[in-house]
């Protein structure tokens, strides 16, 4: 039990330090062009161990092998929090699904999941510092960093980050700008 919240703990610290390199705008980004299907594939392996001990699916069938320039590691974080949160508050026998594609506005990924939804005056405090929500109030809930975290490492792309309620649950969308051909 002292190992679990130590580990808990170093976590948060790193969350700590990460966050306050984001808001002192020296999170270094290392961009290189990739695939978001390969981020998506690697993000669904990572968090595959998770979803089978909630009994929650994931599905990334929607993926379009799109190039962006982006930091692979710091992506791969961005979808690491995206879907952990998602499959912790998707009941059992839920499902979780990624998708992204290529829009107008430019490279669109998303992370659908099958909580509830989010109370409307709540969505745009969503990505604040510290917000957890009043479901979250009890354990394993984070620090309230990991949505803070995604929105800073996002808009360092110079990408955007955004959340709505959809049935039965709800879409966080992040939206970063498509490599050039």
């Amino acid at each position: 039990q002292i190992r679990t919240e130590v580990e808990r703990l170093n976590d948060m610290v790193g969350d700590l330090f990460e966050l306050s390199r984001i808001h002192a705008g020296a999170l270094a980004l290392s961009p290189s062009r990739i695939s978001l299907y390969d981020l998506v594939s690697d993000a669904l392996a990572g968090a595959d161990p998770l979803a089978r001990e909630h009994g929650v699916r994931l599905v990334g069938d929607r993926v379009a092998a799109v190039p962006v320039e982006v930091d692979g590691k710091e992506m791969s974080r961005v979808l690491g929090n995206l879907l952990v949160n998602a499959i912790r508050r998707t009941p059992a026998d839920g499902t979780v699904a990624v998708a992204a594609e290529h829009r107008a506005e430019g490279v669109v990924l998303s992370v659908t999941d099958g909580c509830g939804g989010i109370p409307e005056e709540d969505l745009p405090r969503v990505f604040d510092t510290g917000w957890r929500g009043t479901h979250a109030r009890t354990p394993p809930a984070g620090a309230g960093l990991g949505l803070a975290i995604v929105r800073g490492i996002v808009e360092a792309h110079q990408g955007r980050a955004g959340v709505r309620n959809i049935p039965g649950g709800c879409r966080f969308e992040v939206v970063l700008p498509a490599a050039a051909s």
